[in-house]
């Protein structure tokens, strides 16, 4: 059974008790050609087709009870613990029998591209899960896909497996518990390749994380109805009919719309109706408002009136307060003038004497004391010795002259403005006749006669005379005044009249076109409903025969509309479930992921690792993420392809440390993460507290990558610990070679070289070792939050020397302040040669690193120590840590 069929069938019995009968028909029906289905999607419609021809051929027999063959989970007796072998032969590219045994907790698969990795990898997975993924994406049929292209042979493989009570049984496929003990690089690499950021395409990702992705493809990839495919394989004689009444479209839509069309009319008329209650209907109501030859009634009586008001005109009369203010003002002009006059007259006679007095003054230095005219003294002993000081005479009669000046200007600017403002008011006095003539006011000869009066005035005394006389004529100009605004009032009456008679007439006009409009309606109405029914008589008529044979195909057309509109609804449910798949797979998983994502990052910048993560809770949201500086942001927008797949691992890591797994199979997955996140995630998969508290199988095809894997482990634990594989090129037919317990840890190697009597490979790997054990105890210094400032000689560009390394290490782990890895500092003296006369250990490492020839064999007994000082000291920097 595939993961689709599986994933499908739990979606049924979760979804069971909100079926319908025909969704639950339709889902049996579903399930019988599950294969046939799956296979094609929604492109020409395909899926449809199948679907529509597996409802018409079995539809009527469909069992209405869902009929699932639980053949998943609780398959084994006891759960099982951990993998302890499996068997495989004609598998994959397995053709002989081959026995991988799992002795230990964990086992490292190593061999390049193309050895067999993968086979192996995938007959765990099929013994586990009954399925294959690779086979599924791929669609092809797991036994046509686990065959052996030599033998063409195809033969399960048998895995076995260890409870918890250490019975070793053999392992029934239980996809339920054991789909989340692998983790491959595909999955890693489907959660990282997709490139739109919208909420269905994270969805995808996270689908494919959780091996979901065919499903995920199975779900959404049905048509949205089945109608149109339903509808060509039943109802063809319907169709027929409906194609040939497609004619009466238009009448059978008249018909149906005459009701509503009469409904609208009857309303019409009431309201007209209702507006003129005297009246018993339109007839009435036609006559009233124009006469029975259409030309009387209230619109003619309203414009009889109209005419009458329009002859009514406004009268202008100039105002009694502006006559007076005028005159009132002309007679200060006049009062001021004759002031002005009556000064300037009094030194007429003088203003010749004007010119003297001013070359008085501007001689008065010259004279001094003396007078101008007599040569007099004109102070003595600081008194007036004459009658008039002459100097002061002559500056305030000029002061004098100048005011009399400044009036005889003034007296010529009044007469130009009276003259002005005379002929203003004449003007207006002229014009009271006529308006008095045109409102008929009673006291119009009275008005002609002050007008006349104000017209024979010839010279200024005249003016002055006539305006004396104006004040009393205030009572005439005013009842002139009184009059003129009642007449106006009777004309700004007659406008509003007008003003309503016409709006009548307007409201007349609408009722009279209303009702033309409804008598219009009714004709249109009687004559449309006569010749539609006429039409369709007509039609009936002529395909008897074929509407018999559409009526006899109702059952069938019913059945099918019942599974359309249970397919919608079946389909809608499946996508909901399938959306929110990977979001319940998610829940719960954020502390961890967050601390796994953290660890896999904690070799990169601070300001790369992250303060909070949440995963999606609901259909639509994102994975939001929140740095240790700066908001909340979507994940995988603001993240690299290298961290979003660090981000997937973590989220894989936390599901199965969450739920507990036994074991856990790493399928390549390592060469899809960045090299620098490489050694932080072996010491995240090793951590006895997390990951590495459970069975490991990890293949890979990067040798450097095992061999680091083998080196975290320490020598003194390998041996019960690491279980180690190798798949070999083939070097003659393409067969499968595998080599087991070939290690790569170099302490492992070194020991084997030295008892086979390789001295000089020892010392080799014994230099790799110590390398590899100096880099393993400054990273462990830096994980504990020291500061593990170490300093180091280099002698180019590169790696620190060796020996300055394990230097400046020693001296660091030797300060007082520093009380972790006390253990290791002894055997690092030893290696650096402290208390020795000579550094032979330096020397032995130097040496035996280099091919060169040697005149003297290397100490086996200065090897064989230096091997054990390594090997403490690695088990020195593993043991733990307060």
């Amino acid at each position: 059974m595939t993961k689709s069929l599986a994933e499908f069938k739990r979606f049924l019995e979760k979804s069971s008790p909100a079926l319908s009968e025909h969704e639950k028909k339709l889902a049996n029906l579903m399930l019988v050609a599950f294969d046939e289905i799956a296979a094609v999607g929604t492109a020409g419609g395909r899926r449809g087709k199948v679907l529509a021809k597996l409802i018409v051929d079995k539809g009527e027999k469909a069992p209405t009870a869902l009929e699932i063959v639980n053949d998943e989970g609780g398959a084994n007796e006891l759960p099982i613990v951990r993998i302890t072998k499996v068997e495989v032969e004609n598998f994959r590219g397995f053709t002989d029998k081959h026995t991988f045994e799992f002795k230990n907790p964990y086992t490292f698969v190593y061999g390049p591209n193309g050895t067999g990795k993968s086979s192996l990898c995938e007959a765990l997975e099929f013994g586990l899960l009954a399925s294959i993924h690779e086979a599924e994406s791929k669609r092809i049929p797991v036994l046509d896909y686990i065959r052996n292209a030599t033998s063409r042979k195809a033969a399960k493989p048998v895995l076995y497996g260890e409870t918890a009570e250490d019975q070793v049984v053999e392992v029934k496929a239980d996809p339920r518990i054991f789909e989340f003990c692998f983790i491959e690089k595909n999955r890693i690499d489907g959660f990282a390749r997709v490139a739109a950021n919208t909420p269905s395409a994270q969805q995808g990702r996270l689908a494919a994380l959780f091996g979901l992705e065919e499903f995920n493809t199975f779900a959404t990839q049905f048509n949205e109805s089945l109608g149109s495919y339903l509808a060509e394989l039943v109802g063809k004689k319907g169709k027929e009919l409906a194609e040939r009444a497609k004619s009466l479209a238009a009448h059978q839509a008249i018909l149906a719309s005459l009701p509503e069309k009469t409904k609208i009319v009857e309303t019409r008329g009431a309201a007209l109706l209702a507006k003129h209650p005297e009246c018993k209907d339109l007839e009435e109501v036609k006559v009233a408002l124009a006469g029975p030859e259409g030309n009387g009634g209230k619109r003619k009586a309203n414009n009889v009136e109209i005419g009458r008001l329009q002859n009514l005109k406004p009268a202008t009369v100039p105002g009694t307060p502006g006559v007076l203010d005028v005159t009132e003002n002309l007679l200060r002009l006049f009062k001021e003038k004759a002031e002005a006059e009556e000064l300037v007259n009094q030194y007429k006679d003088q203003l010749s004497l004007r010119d003297l007095y001013a070359a008085m003054l501007r001689n008065r230095d010259r004279f001094g004391n003396e007078c101008p005219a007599c040569a007099s003294d004109l102070y003595r002993d600081g008194r007036l010795a004459v009658p008039i000081d002459p100097y002061s005479n002559a500056k305030e009669k000029l002061e004098q002259f100048d005011a009399a000046l400044k009036a005889e200007e003034r007296i010529m600017e009044i007469r130009e403005t009276i003259d002005v403002h005379w002929q203003d008011l004449l003007s207006n006095i002229a014009k009271l006749p006529a308006s008095a003539a045109a409102i008929e006011f009673d006291r119009a000869p009275e008005i002609t006669s002050f007008s006349t009066e104000a017209s024979e005035v010839k010279n200024s005394a005249g003016i002055e005379v006539f305006l004396r006389t104006v004040p009393g004529k205030q009572e005439l100009l005013q009842a002139l005044m009184d009059a003129a605004v009642t007449h106006n009032e009777k004309v700004e009456q007659s406008v509003a009249a007008i003003k309503t008679l016409e709006d009548a007439n307007l409201l007349i006009s609408k009722d009279l076109e209303e009702i033309v409009a409804i008598a219009t309606l009714v004709a249109a109405n009687a004559k449309s409903n006569s010749d539609a029914t006429q039409a369709i008589e007509k039609f009936n008529r002529e395909n008897e025969e074929l509407i018999s044979e559409a009526e006899a195909e109702k059952p069938g057309v019913d059945r099918s509309l019942c599974y359309s509109v249970a397919y919608e609804a079946l389909r809608a449910k499946l996508l909901a479930y399938n959306a929110e798949l990977p979001l319940a797979l998610s829940a719960d998983l954020n502390e961890k992921t967050l601390k796994f994502y953290n660890e896999i990052n904690k070799n990169d910048h601070p300001s790369d690792r992250l303060k909070s993560l949440r995963l999606p809770t609901a259909v639509g949201e994102k994975i939001e993420i929140e740095f240790q500086s700066g908001p909340p942001c979507d994940a995988l927008q603001v993240l690299s392809e290298g961290h979003i797949r660090c981000l997937g691992l973590a989220i894989l890591l936390a599901k199965i440390t969450r739920d507990c797994l036994p074991f856990l199979i790493f399928d390549d997955v390592v060469n899809s993460i960045d090299d620098e996140h490489r050694s932080a995630i072996i010491d995240l998969i090793l951590n006895p507290e997390e990951v590495g508290n459970r069975q490991l199988i990890v293949t890979t095809h990067g040798e450097d990558f095992v061999k680091r894997l083998e080196n975290a482990v320490p020598m003194k634990k390998y041996n019960e610990t690491v279980t180690r594989i190798d798949f070999l090129v083939p070097l003659a037919a393409k067969k499968i070679t595998v080599k087991l317990d070939s290690p790569r840890h170099y302490l492992m190697v070194a020991t084997r070289s030295y008892e086979d009597g390789h001295t000089r490979d020892s010392l080799s790997y014994i230099r790799k070792a110590f390398e590899d054990v100096l880099n393993r105890l400054w990273k462990k210094i830096a994980n504990r939050k020291l500061s593990a400032q170490v300093n180091v000689g280099m002698r180019g560009p590169g790696e620190p020397d060796l020996m300055s390394l394990a230097t400046g290490l020693h001296q660091f782990l030797g300060r007082k302040e520093v009380t972790v890895f006390q253990e290791a500092i002894p055997y690092l003296g030893e290696m650096l040669g402290y208390g020795e006369r000579h550094q032979i250990e330096w020397n032995y490492l130097n040496k035996g690193t280099h091919e060169e020839d040697r005149a003297e064999e290397f100490d086996a007994a200065i090897v064989r120590r230096m091997l054990e000082t390594v090997s403490k000291l690695d088990e020195a920097i593993g043991a733990p840590q307060a």
